[in-house]
């Protein structure tokens, strides 16, 4: 009967002689056409056909929804082994007896859950937990003999910001139809960041061009000459400039960086270092902000950085960085790496 209504008032029926069709107010069968214009065939099932509000979930299903898609989706009877679109619109289907047409809608609930289509940091298939957990085990021993010889350690990691403008013209030429133009403007600057485990602070380097070795080199050499130790140890990652040829060598008595020693982290494990989840954060807290300039945009991200004392701790980053994956739980966010402090947080 609805559908018939919303085809009636598509002929130009007289809301009056539908309603008394259709049994139903006027006031009701005058919002039946606007919600067919808003949602189309959505707009049509209802509760008393035996479909129950099939255009949406209520807010009690969608709890359920949320307790459903925090297990693995073995446990809800998918065979999918992560949580995704297909996965998902078959529990809401079996479930609730709704369906989406579109993939987005389905996205929508997972961010309404707290969920994130986003890969956690430790997922890689190369990656040997065993081999990973060996490899912190020794730099970490490492780590603590340097301290107690009076080094200073930090950990090293580089960061690319980028800023974006958007600039839309209209151009309504006389007796034509408007042109709509958009111009995309992007800035972007990169940034080498040392966290220091015992003054739990971030000094950052801006690096002029692109991230290469040249610029790998740099920003250890201004890195040694304002620190005040005699002996430096900077933990890095395995990214490919950070083992260039034209590094061999400059560490050695009378070269360069003389005073620097590097240690690297295990292959594949970027999450253990601590100076990324910081540098992460500051991205997040910076997205969420649209400035005007792009100097704007990179003092915003510095000031984030450098203003804030980090502790951390060798199991989890802090509450406030997590994101709740839709993968199976059994691959949780890897621990940091542990140099002195029991605790962690951001503050």
């Amino acid at each position: 009967m609805k559908a018939e209504a919303v085809l009636y008032a598509s002929r130009g029926v007289d809301v009056g002689i539908i309603a008394e069709m259709v049994e139903r107010a006027e006031r009701v069968v005058q919002e039946w056409p606007a919600e067919w214009r808003a949602t189309r065939m959505c707009s049509v099932p209802a509760g008393h056909a035996g479909n129950r509000d099939a255009a949406e979930l209520a807010r009690a299903r969608k709890q359920e929804l949320e307790t459903i898609l925090a297990q693995p989706p073995s446990q809800a009877g998918s065979r999918a082994g992560f949580w995704d679109v297909p996965a998902i619109r078959e529990v809401v289907k079996i479930l609730f007896d709704v369906e989406y047409q579109a993939d987005s809608s389905y996205q929508l609930l997972l961010r309404l859950c707290g969920l994130s289509f986003k890969l956690p940091d430790p997922f890689d298939e190369h990656r040997n937990e065993k081999a990973v957990t060996r490899r912190m085990t020794e730099v970490k021993t490492q780590v603590k003999s340097l301290l107690d010889q009076g080094w200073e350690v930090c950990t090293a990691d580089e960061v690319r910001l980028e800023h974006e403008a958007w600039t839309r013209r209209m151009q309504p030429p006389e007796g034509q139809r408007t042109k709509l133009s958009v111009d995309r403007q992007r800035t972007s600057q990169s940034f080498s960041g040392a966290l220091s485990p015992t003054s739990k602070k971030v000094t950052l380097y801006p690096i002029e061009v692109n991230r290469n070795t040249w610029q790998t080199i740099l920003a250890p050499e201004r890195l040694q000459r304002e620190t005040e130790a005699e002996k430096i140890a900077v933990v890095l990652d395995n990214a490919r400039f950070h083992h260039a040829k034209m590094l061999a060598g400059l560490h050695e008595p009378g070269q360069l960086l003389e005073r620097i020693t590097t240690i690297f982290l295990p292959p594949y494990a970027p999450d253990r270092n601590p100076v990324e989840h910081v540098r992460n954060a500051a991205k997040n807290s910076t997205a969420t902000i649209q400035h005007e300039t792009p100097e704007e945009t990179f003092e915003t991200f510095a000031s984030y950085v450098t203003g804030r004392t980090v502790d951390h701790d060798s199991e989890h980053p802090h509450p406030r960085n997590q994101k709740r994956s839709c993968f199976m739980t059994a691959i949780a966010t890897a621990p940091l790496m542990q140099f002195l402090t029991p605790t962690s947080e951001v503050r």
